[in-house]
């Protein structure tokens, strides 16, 4: 898989995002993001919040109504509780995503796996969101880029392992300016991550149009 720079697009930063760990940053509306799977099989927690006010955030319900459909590709978006478009997904070499599950937690974990304190999905957003005052109360859910939620006729779902292979990626653009955040899944006791947490890169681009030219 190609996984260079956009066409036409300057990079702003180019970084791997090691295995468990989260991060938060802003991003101006126009700018890309690129997600890549270094390894295979790993999932990306991402929200995404709008900058210049915090209590309009990603919303799945309203994503999966307003696309009309839990299963998103290229082309879909994420919509906020105002519904406001907030990104757009641009490129996806896998096609495979949920927008239904929700970010693994202490507390659900606890509840499905009976073990105390485990490293989390929730509580990578609230360490990487707290350097811009949102708390763990107003986080929103997430997008689970690269998941592979199955659904059956009778409604019952599972998490399965991903299809996703090395080199996959995920483009996406920011529509308004937005905060993302994105935690590199540490869930270890379900298929989701192939048993096995890896590292993701991320590669955030800006179109070289609108960057201004320097004059000597």
């Amino acid at each position: 898989m190609a996984t260079e720079a956009l066409s036409g697009q300057f990079v702003i930063f180019d970084e791997v995002l090691p295995a468990k760990q989260g991060t938060a940053f802003e991003m101006a509306a126009g700018q890309v993001l690129r997600i890549i799977d270094l390894e295979g099989q790993q999932v990306p927690d991402l929200l995404c919040i709008k900058r210049e006010d915090h209590a309009d955030k990603l919303s799945p319900p309203n994503t999966q109504l307003l696309n009309k459909t839990i299963f998103l590709k290229s082309g879909h978006h994420l919509y906020s509780t105002r519904a406001t478009r907030l990104m757009t997904i641009i490129e996806d070499t896998v096609g495979v995503h949920d927008i239904i599950s929700g970010g693994c937690s202490s507390y659900t974990n606890e509840f499905r796996y009976g073990v105390r304190g485990t490293a989390s999905c929730r509580g990578n957003f609230e360490k990487a969101l707290a350097p811009y005052g949102i708390p763990e109360t107003e986080i929103p859910y997430n997008f689970n880029i690269f998941m592979n939620v199955t659904v059956a006729p009778d409604g019952t779902t599972a998490i399965e392992e991903s299809p996703s292979k090395p080199g996959d990626y995920i483009d996406l653009r920011a529509d308004v300016d937005v905060i993302v955040a994105i935690s590199n899944c540490p869930q270890l006791r379900n298929p989701c991550n192939g048993w096995n947490p890896t590292p993701l890169r991320m590669i955030l681009h800006e179109p070289e149009a609108r960057i201004a030219p320097t004059h000597g």
